[in-house]
């Protein structure tokens, strides 16, 4: 009797302990929980860390609800801003991260993604790539601005994409990686409606980076061409500082530099500081020279004192795993696990306290006879296990073998793709010259019949396009379309329409390509000859 109190005593301590556990759990008030869903939280500091396991508590409460995730993900979103603008880096990207989680979690629940949202979870990728950006870290910073790209082009926001692609371009510039700069900023001109100011800012870092590729006579030839309108902004400076200094006409690129250098972030000082220091040097100004050596040293320092802050950051991004205040995440799961191991703990008690009151011999035997089907469910689930693994291989075989075809079938079935049939429909009865290209532009193909003409060649020659771009690295992503379109057998003047160009320039492209491909043949042959051979 007295061990079946002492046992029952332990029991009410541990139900009392797991009520006080999921008590603290839910200590969150729903008043607090509203104020986030109504988006009415006016804070004029930085989140506290009581504030953020607040929210987080909520955001746990909430977790199926999509508008409060979407709501938590802005809460965030905004303190992160402000946290950046103080310098906060890690707090900044910390929050960004909450918040980029809150709004994946908001687009797993809904039916129905908008274009704003996809805008607002771009604007956060965005924003981090600014921060990574800012401390040099290339990878991290180029795969934010990529992921941003997609978003901004889910959205169908033209000026964003365009900014986008510039900011790219201009971080592989400042790495003196200008090959792939260059990839973007012809990315960025070939868009279509772009504003005449993000357009100036296009051709300007075209100029710079072309000079960096020592493709002087190019770099030349744009900027008489499009240099009549002078816009007093950076990359214009950028641009007229760099004319002039290759060409060592160091007194008219000095005011340039000197503009670039007073109004450009410390990334772009460090640039600038170098060509300053070596045009006052050819002008003999050696006072002047050691000011822009001095500048360099003294900011190449401070890189350097940063780089415990931009190891965190890097680390913070590969982990994945970009959760603020771990301790108070820590304690809600261990929290989770208490109570669980407490309620496997009384179950435990119980049934040895039932058990205690009835025979030792009949507990023994069905202790026994546990274990026996125990061991009987465990050889079960072996052999349900050996057989699903079984039917698993048998389906990855089947898959390879049905996949794989030949190169024959792949080809019928990209001649039977909605897109190919709309293509080739448009030229029935249609005898497109060379003359009259302008004539036929209603047929030009949307941006969306595009991306879908590529995925849809993709889905049945999944080894072309890698294969030429690695047999033939000169390929940009502007050529591909073209190569698609010469494998249907289209001609340069059907191609213009379908581009929306001049005959001029889809002629030029054709030979820019046969001149990466080093051949004189029909393109459609060797390209088809190629796709064949590399099935």
């Amino acid at each position: 009797m007295e061990m079946k109190n002492f046992f029952l005593n332990i029991a009410l301590f541990l139900l009392t302990i797991i009520t006080l556990n999921f008590h603290s759990c839910s200590d969150v008030s729903k008043s607090y929980c509203d104020e986030i869903l109504n988006y009415s939280y006016s804070g004029n500091d930085s989140l506290s860390e009581n504030e953020i396991v607040m929210v987080n508590k909520c955001t746990e409460k909430y977790h199926k609800n999509p508008t409060f995730l979407q709501k938590a993900a802005q809460i965030y979103y905004i303190d992160a801003i402000n946290d950046y603008s103080d310098g906060l880096y890690l707090k900044a990207v910390n929050k960004f991260y909450h918040s980029l989680q809150d709004i994946n979690s908001y687009f797993s629940k809904v039916d129905e993604i908008k274009e704003y949202d996809y805008e607002f979870r771009a604007e956060i990728y965005e924003r981090l790539g600014d921060i990574y950006k800012d401390i040099n870290s290339l990878k991290p910073a180029t795969e934010l601005y990529n992921k941003a790209l997609s978003d901004y082009e889910n959205a169908q926001n033209n000026e964003k994409i365009l900014n986008t692609l510039l900011k790219l371009g201009k971080i592989y510039q400042y790495n003196h990686i200008p090959n792939i700069a260059m990839i973007y900023f012809e990315l960025a001109e070939e868009r279509d409606n772009i504003p005449n100011n993000i357009y100036r800012k296009i051709i300007d870092n075209k100029i710079v980076t072309l000079y960096e590729l020592n493709d002087y006579k190019n770099a030349d030839s744009i900027f008489k061409n499009h240099f009549n309108i002078k816009i007093q902004d950076y990359d214009f400076h950028s641009a007229m500082g760099t004319i002039y200094f290759y060409e060592r006409n160091y007194e008219k690129a000095l005011p340039h530099l000197l503009h670039c250098f007073e109004n450009g972030n410390q990334q772009e000082k460090l640039v600038m500081s170098e060509k300053l220091a070596e045009a006052y040097f050819n002008l003999n100004d050696h006072e002047k020279e050691m000011i822009y050596i001095q500048h360099q040293a003294k900011n190449n320092s401070l890189e350097i004192r940063k780089t415990p802050l931009k190891l965190d950051l890097e680390k913070l991004f590969d982990a994945k795993q970009n959760i603020i205040y771990q301790n108070a995440e820590n304690n809600r799961n261990n929290n989770s696990f208490v109570a669980i191991l407490l309620a496997v703990t009384i179950s435990t008690m119980l049934f040895v306290i039932i058990f205690n009151i009835r025979n030792k011999k009949n507990f023994q035997k069905k202790i026994r006879s546990a274990e026996e089907a125990i061991n009987v469910n465990h050889e079960t689930i072996q052999s349900k296990d050996k057989i699903i693994n079984d039917i698993s291989k048998k389906l990855v075989d089947l898959e390879s073998k049905t996949t794989k075809g030949n190169f024959e079938e792949a080809h019928k079935r990209f001649q039977e793709s909605h897109i190919y049939v709309k293509i080739k429909s448009l030229f029935d009865g249609v005898t497109v010259l060379t003359k009259n290209v302008q004539d036929y532009s209603k047929l030009a193909l949307s941006n969306k019949d595009i991306t879908l003409l590529i995925r849809t060649f993709n889905n049945s020659f999944p080894n072309a396009i890698p294969s030429i771009k690695k047999q033939y690295e000169a390929i940009t992503p502007g050529d591909i379309k073209f190569i698609i379109l010469y494998f249907i057998n289209m001609n340069n003047a059907e191609i213009a329409v379908l581009l929306g160009l001049t005959y001029g320039a889809a002629n030029k492209r054709s030979n820019k390509i046969k001149n990466i491909f080093n051949t004189s043949n029909d393109l459609n042959t060797f390209i088809t000859t190629h796709i064949k051979s590399n099935f």
